[in-house]
């Protein structure tokens, strides 16, 4: 596999992981009674989501430039 395309794939499983990892952020802070974390958490959960669709965006276009090895 080219190391581009290994790159994209490493990154975006990073990114799904984080994302995941942040619906127990959210339950810890809201349990804890912190609105200010509870916003921050949602907030860098959004950030993942759209950094994980650019990412799925660029493995289809390489996909579909037949440029996946």
């Amino acid at each position: 596999m080219e190391d581009a395309n290994h790159d994209l794939i490493h990154q975006l499983s990073e990114k799904l992981d984080s994302q995941w990892r942040y619906d127990d952020y959210i339950k810890n802070a809201a349990e804890y009674g912190c609105e200010d974390c509870i916003e921050l958490w949602q907030a860098l959960k959004e950030n993942e989501a759209e950094q994980i669709e650019l990412l799925k965006q660029e493995l289809i276009r390489h996909i579909e430039g037949d440029r996946f090895e």
